[in-house]
């Protein structure tokens, strides 16, 4: 496969120290049918949880293996679907599940609960945590098959990607990157807390979700500010005019509907990875306003793009730890605040219930503004920022976070 992108000097001299895995000598995991064909496992189910209408479900999933494969230590690519966390299916990604078997890969086509719901800021983000705690049991479940049942898929541990198409891709990037309860924005504390935290409930509790890498077809985030220096690798294919999943930082739209929801697409995402040094690359499609339309027909520079950063992830030396994790999650808890005029032009007002610092952040990660904070009403003089969306982050012994727009 021709290799197509450019990789970062940080992770040229990191690549420089590690040895290949020896079943990456022979163009696995970089060639595009190294194995004539696939098998597949229907179906599997690896957790369980409360669907939108209030009733247990199962959650399944599809697992494609290369046909006659001797190797049993092979990386993993989850691929979630797409679908507006309204609909939706797992085999609507059987075609790209195939192509990653093919590759040598185990690649997984899991469920994780969708249905109808009124989209609004509350409603769709609840919607993007369901998701990533469906995608999180996917990964524990994984690792628990290896370390206790056999390893009956062959898998590595270390070498998990976790990915999708459009909100299948949402859910991937929050499993990665969403993982302290003080990043959950203060109006959902309460909410994430019943869901079972930032990790979720649907299964396996014992093990860690951690991934090695993202592969993101049209994906957002909803805070940039949640990748930090040490946080997961990061691919991403985008149309650059997305009118579905934005590009850059705005509202998202769920089916049509404003949700009042802000999230940062590809764009931003790959500006805050470059700020902090994670190791990732972007393809972009300047003046396109299709969503997802690279991969209807497929574009196969998109795809060697994808597979080339991806195949040197997972090439790099591993220690298939399958070790089960301490329980709980070390969070800070959560201070409550909230912003008015917003959008605003000069003056922003907050109130914070202790003193501490607060911290301007703009779309793409990047800290503008810096001073403290005091107990009560507070007022910050925003009007030499340049318009756009920007998150308050309040730290004391509590954290908060609110979205504010400058006009």
């Amino acid at each position: 496969m021709k290799r197509i992108f450019t990789l970062s000097a940080a992770f040229l001299f990191a690549a420089s120290q590690i040895v290949a895995q020896p079943d990456c000598s022979d163009g696995r995991y970089t060639t595009f049918d190294k194995f004539s064909s696939v098998d597949v496992t229907s179906a599997v189910t690896f957790g369980n949880n409360t669907a939108l209408n209030g009733t247990p479900t199962n959650l399944k999933m599809d697992v494609y293996e290369p046909a006659g494969d001797t190797e049993t230590n092979r990386p993993v690519v989850i691929m979630a679907f797409g679908g507006s966390f309204i609909g939706g299916a797992r085999a609507d990604v059987a075609f790209m599940c195939n192509i990653l078997a093919k590759m040598g890969y185990v690649a997984i086509a899991p469920d994780y609960r969708v249905g109808f719901f009124l989209p609004s800021e509350v409603t769709t983000t609840l919607a993007v945590l369901r998701g990533a705690h469906d995608v999180n049991a996917c990964v524990r479940f994984l690792k628990k098959s290896a370390a206790e049942d056999g390893n009956p898929y062959g898998i590595d541990c270390e070498r998990i990607i976790v990915g999708g198409i459009s909100a299948g891709a949402i859910a991937a990037i929050h499993s990665a990157y969403l993982d302290k309860l003080s990043e959950v924005p203060a109006y959902m504390v309460n909410d994430t807390a019943g869901l079972g935290g930032v990790a979720g409930n649907s299964g396996t509790p014992d093990y860690g979700s951690e991934s090695l890498g993202v592969l993101s077809f049209s994906g957002a985030i909803g805070d940039t500010s949640w990748i930090e220096a040490g946080s997961t690798a990061i691919v991403s294919i985008h149309e650059e005019l997305d009118n579905v999943v934005p590009y850059l930082t705005q509202e998202v739209s769920v089916s049509g509907f404003a949700t009042g929801l802000i999230a940062s697409g590809s764009g931003h995402i790959h500006v805050r990875a470059d700020n902090v040094g994670i190791h990732n690359a972007l393809k972009s499609y300047p003046g396109v306003a299709n969503h997802v339309g690279y991969l209807s027909p497929i574009d196969q520079t998109a795809l060697d793009f994808a597979m080339d950063f991806i195949g040197d992830l997972v090439c790099g030396t591993s220690t298939n730890s399958c070790a089960k994790i301490a329980s709980g999650i070390n969070d800070v808890e959560r201070n409550s605040i909230s912003v008015y005029p917003n959008p605003t032009e000069g003056i922003l007002n907050f109130q914070s219930e202790e003193v501490g610092t607060v911290d301007v952040i703009d779309a793409t990660g990047r800290i503008v503004l810096s001073t403290s904070s005091s107990f009560g009403q507070n007022r910050l003089d925003v009007s030499a920022l340049p318009t756009g969306i920007y998150t308050l982050r309040t730290i004391g012994e509590k954290v908060g976070t609110a979205h504010f727009i400058k006009q």
